[in-house]
């Protein structure tokens, strides 16, 4: 959980009046919280870092509302949930992109919130899957979760490979549609990772 500095309220009343070193002192202090979360989500130091600065941007565009924030930690959790949903739909709903859902599963950090994450995560991926009809199935296990090539699966399945390509992009775009059905789960399950200290 975030911890308040002591001189909180009055570093708040001073950044809502556009004073540049209460907003660093917020900024120093929240800095490495906010970016941790960042990067046990994108997996990746640039993007947590990109995504780290626009949390605090944001504070800082939001400046004049600091005065009457009461709680700052829930005020960074709000604006740090809203931007974990949009990259959430920029890296899983808008791309062609189901290597963010492959690299999330082969991280190595086995903590024990970790684990949790993959197991939710896991099951909600799982959810998608079944929902395929059993061609589309087939095709996704054996290309997405075994590795096989598309002449392989054509091969296992009797299909072609252009059959299997064709499934794939059918299963792919089954399971983005179901994710973001289910949106609301992976933001929740996302955002519980700003407030896990």
């Amino acid at each position: 959980m975030y911890e308040n500095l002591d001189n909180e309220r009055d570093l708040l009343r001073l950044l809502a009046q556009g004073d540049e070193n209460a907003f660093q002192q917020l900024f120093r202090h929240y800095w490495s919280q906010v970016y941790g979360a960042a990067l046990r989500l994108t997996k990746s130091p640039e993007q947590a870092r990109d995504l780290a600065q626009d949390i605090f941007l944001k504070v800082w565009l939001n400046r004049t509302k600091m005065e009457e924030v009461r709680n700052f930690p829930a005020f960074l959790y709000t604006i740090s949930r809203n931007l974990i949903h949009d990259h959430i739909h920029n890296k899983v709903f808008r791309e062609s992109n189901t290597e963010f859902l492959q690299s999330y599963f082969t991280y190595t950090e086995s903590t024990p919130q970790r684990l949790l994450e993959n197991k939710e995560l896991g099951r909600l991926l799982q959810d998608a899957v079944d929902t395929l009809q059993p061609q589309l199935k087939q095709v996704f296990t054996l290309g997405r979760l075994k590795g096989f090539k598309h002449e392989e699966i054509a091969q296992q399945l009797k299909i072609t490979p252009l059959s299997s390509k064709v499934y794939m992009v059918r299963a792919l775009m089954a399971i983005r549609k179901y994710l973001e059905k289910h949106a609301d789960k992976l933001v929740f399950l996302f955002g519980f990772l700003l407030i896990s200290y």
